[in-house]
């Protein structure tokens, strides 16, 4: 949904000039200008918001903590940073988590104009709710898979504006691609899919990512 700097400020709880700020670090996302005045994704809210509310890991240690709750091991982190992580990682619970990697990447959203589907698909890394349309996928979450019609997944930065080229990409607050821009390697698996989902999605897909990512937690 499109909003005014006025009611991103309002929602956030800071000043207009702070939101212009964190639309220019790409924080959030400018859809278009009316006027003089940017309109802004609705999108990355959540994110922007859980930053505001305490201190969060930088993206290669957001990184490192999903490698560890996805495969059990990282190779982004080592010695005394490693062991630290694994404590916090043992202390904290699922909402914690996710405002915690909230700065994994940067998300956008638009619609595609140029080729299909199917070939944006091959090019991104999915995640989200791209991956619980997959039936074996949604079980894990205890949900059923339904195909939305909508494609999420990361794409590394330096691969973002030849992605946009190639699939005519073009910035829409009601668009069905949403891709999260990252200048670290993913890991996309169920734990990114479910922090994902608990960013964004309703209350049902909310719970159920939390749920899971508190099993994984609590390994």
């Amino acid at each position: 949904m499109e909003m005014t700097t006025t009611e991103v400020a309002a929602r956030l709880g800071v000043s207009v000039r702070q939101v212009q700020r964190l639309a220019q670090a790409g924080r959030l996302q400018v859809v278009r200008r009316v006027g003089s005045s940017n309109l802004l994704d609705d999108s990355a809210l959540t994110t922007a918001a859980a930053a505001r509310r305490g201190r969060t890991w930088a993206a290669h240690t957001a990184w490192a903590a999903v490698d560890l709750l996805e495969t059990g091991r990282t190779e982004r982190l080592t010695g005394s940073s490693l062991s630290r992580l694994r404590g916090r990682l043992r202390s904290c619970n699922a909402a914690e988590l996710v405002r915690l990697t909230s700065r994994r990447a940067q998300l956008w959203r638009g619609s595609q104009t140029r080729r299909t589907t199917d070939q944006l698909r091959d090019e991104i890394s999915l995640s989200g709710e791209s991956m619980l349309a997959r039936r074996d996928i949604a079980a894990q979450f205890g949900l059923v898979a339904v195909d939305g019609g909508r494609i999420e997944g990361y794409v590394a930065h330096d691969q973002w504006q030849r992605l946009q080229h190639r699939f005519g990409l073009e910035a829409d607050a009601e668009g069905g691609v949403l891709i999260h821009c990252t200048d670290q390697e993913p890991t996309t698996g169920i734990v990114t899919a479910a922090l994902d989902l608990a960013e964004r999605w309703g209350v049902r897909e909310r719970g159920a990512a939390l749920e899971l990512l508190a099993e994984r937690l609590a390994r």
